[in-house]
């Protein structure tokens, strides 16, 4: 299935067509532009532990330098059998997921696992590229992105519903968990992805990104931009760091202070009202009218 997510042009093979087809069809291209990553997903009865260099081991995972130049990273069940090895290029344009067919997790059947591996993955090449996802529930309003962002729980999702409820059509969810923010010379733009957590809120659409707000829940509702050290501790904990990949923690890091350097970066305390979002939008976009 070829696909344009967040500008780049690429390819997915899922282990599960139909579910794919549904919901990847927003992204779908049918241009002829080279793809800049390929991801297969592939279901066994037996995940075979590869061979290769062991690198090192990080949390439940052992990672491997093969012989053919690419990278493995697997790890193993309770019962010491592999379920899941992924294997990529050290630029993750090519990537190549192995998930064991019988696997009983409680809360993942193997759908969900593909779902979020292949999100990953994606993230990572992204990263490469120069860019990167934002663990944000985000939305357009009158042509301006804005991305609310917070621990799971918080009410990122919920605020951006206010939105919706006070703007109408004015207002657009993006993506709901994880947009991308890609640049366009100097200019950060906001896209949807189809990877969107738990809900299906995603649309293919970019526009720019006039803020991201970091939110607290409070009584009162107040809103303050960020000095550069209190932007950087915030984004440094909603963007994903890849932890078995330390050269893509670097280019995270760079991804990073570049949009401390062309975003302004708030902190939101707010309770759940139309009073929340207005002190929002008067902040952010003070010549507007509501």
């Amino acid at each position: 299935m070829k696909l344009c997510v967040a500008g780049v042009p690429m390819c997915i093979e899922s282990a599960h067509p139909e579910w794919a087809k549904e919901r990847y069809a927003a992204y779908v291209r049918e241009d002829d532009r080279p793809s800049l990553m390929d991801i297969r997903i592939v279901l066994e009865d037996e995940v075979v532990c590869p061979e290769g260099t062991e690198v090192e081991r990080v949390k439940s995972a052992t990672i491997l330098r093969l012989a053919d130049g690419r990278n493995c990273r697997y790890s193993r069940d309770p019962e010491g059998r592999v379920f899941l090895a992924t294997y990529y290029s050290d630029d993750y344009s090519q990537v190549e997921i192995h998930l064991l067919s019988s696997q009983n997790h409680p809360y993942f059947s193997n759908r969900d696992w593909e779902y979020s591996l292949t999100g990953f993955a994606f993230q990572d090449r992204l990263t490469v590229l120069g860019h990167g996802i934002l663990h944000a529930s985000s939305l357009s309003w009158r042509g301006n992105g804005v991305a609310f962002s917070a621990n799971s729980g918080t009410g990122k999702s919920t605020h951006v519903g206010l939105w919706k409820e006070a703007f109408g059509d004015e207002v657009q969810v993006i993506n709901d968990d994880k947009p991308a923010i890609i640049f366009e010379g100097d200019q950060a733009m906001l896209c949807g992805t189809p990877w969107s957590g738990k809900t299906s809120l995603n649309v293919n659409d970019k526009v720019p990104l006039k803020a991201i707000v970091f939110i607290t829940r409070g009584q009162e509702n107040t809103i303050t931009r960020l000095n550069a050290l209190d932007s950087y501790f915030n984004l440094s904990a909603q963007i994903a760091r890849p932890y078995y990949d330390a050269g893509v923690g670097e280019k995270m890091i760079e991804f990073a202070e570049r949009i401390l350097a062309t975003v302004p970066i708030y902190g939101l305390s707010c309770n759940i009202s139309r009073e929340a979002v207005e002190t929002v939008a008067k902040e952010i976009f003070p010549k507007e009218e509501y």
